[in-house]
């Protein structure tokens, strides 16, 4: 696989969305504009982490890189889950039992962490797809992958059909391509054909072609955004992009936080610095979060030597 230079900072935006998304006072305010990011940086960030999953490993080592996301996975949906029994939460608990916790953990998440519910789903297919039967051609691994997703999403309610076909065509850029930046080119016009799609409610399904049109147009002009940034900023957003797994995890940490700081910004009726102040602290206190569970040695309590990249 050749190493894209424009990753890192694909992932530090869409990383930043996801903070701003989830940060309650934001999306009472602008419920559109939230519904409307909520449409294609997920679809965005499957595409890229079936590109970036390596299943060129030993039955051993892959199942270490599941560990990695299950064990935080775990610690962090039961604690989003007990806290749901006393917040407002949307789609929390009423009852903490075994049925329910075993409901949280394995078949519906709840909180923001179904995205890694979702990677361990597909990660899993797509290792059993292409490892099991090494002989199979590359085509015939891709479609019995394909079929595992499909079987999966129809039969059970592990996996949804929508989530697991980007991750589909994100592995199927690694198999078939190997660089990432073939499917798209860094200019600033994409924007214009996402703008007028990201705009229109109906096209916010992650079934329509709109969609997909709407992620490799974000890719065509990040890219060009990327190419504008240089020296300290380029580091610090590659930093960024480098650890979203420590940002993803830590960040509703932050945003419930911001709660009880929003008062200070009364001055401010858009709610645009609020949200603004929250994402920088989200991001910076994720990082340092991450740092001290590194210096500290308790990165071994999420199954790592070390969070941070």
């Amino acid at each position: 696989m050749k190493y894209n230079k424009d990753l890192d900072f694909f992932r530090a935006i869409l990383i930043g969305l996801v903070i701003l998304i989830h940060i309650v006072n934001f999306g009472n305010i602008y419920p559109d504009i939230k519904n409307a990011i909520l449409a294609f940086f997920m679809p965005a960030f499957l595409v890229i982490t079936g590109y970036l999953v390596n299943i060129e490993k030993t039955l051993r080592q892959f199942a270490l890189y599941l560990w990695r996301i299950w064990l935080p996975y775990m610690v962090l949906v039961l604690g989003f889950a007990g806290l749901s029994l006393y917040l407002p939460v949307r789609d929390g608990i009423t009852s903490f039992d075994v049925p329910t916790v075993l409901n949280v953990l394995f078949v519906k998440s709840i909180g923001p962490y179904w995205f890694l519910h979702v990677m361990m789903v597909c990660g899993i297919l797509y290792y059993a797809a292409f490892r099991a039967l090494p002989k199979l051609d590359i085509t015939a691994k891709y479609s019995l992958f394909a079929a595992l997703l499909i079987g999966v999403s129809l039969f059970t309610p592990l996996l949804d059909i929508h989530a697991a076909f980007y991750y589909f065509l994100g592995v199927g850029v690694r198999q078939y391509i190997g660089d990432f930046s073939r499917i798209y080119k860094a200019s600033l016009c994409p924007i214009l054909p996402f703008g007028l799609l990201i705009v229109q409610r109906e096209y916010w399904g992650w079934g329509t072609i709109a969609m997909l049109v709407c992620v490799v147009s974000f890719l065509c002009f990040a890219a060009y955004f990327s190419s504008l940034t240089t020296g300290r900023t380029k580091q610090v957003i590659d930093y960024i992009g480098r650890n979203t797994f420590p940002i993803y995890i830590f960040h509703p940490i932050f945003t419930m936080l911001s709660k009880y700081y929003l008062p200070l910004f009364g001055f401010d009726p858009t709610g645009l610095l609020h949200a603004f102040v929250t994402v920088g602290v989200g991001l910076g206190g994720t990082l340092a979060l991450a740092l001290l569970l590194d210096r500290t040695r308790l990165s071994y309590l999420f199954g790592r030597k070390r969070i941070l990249r």
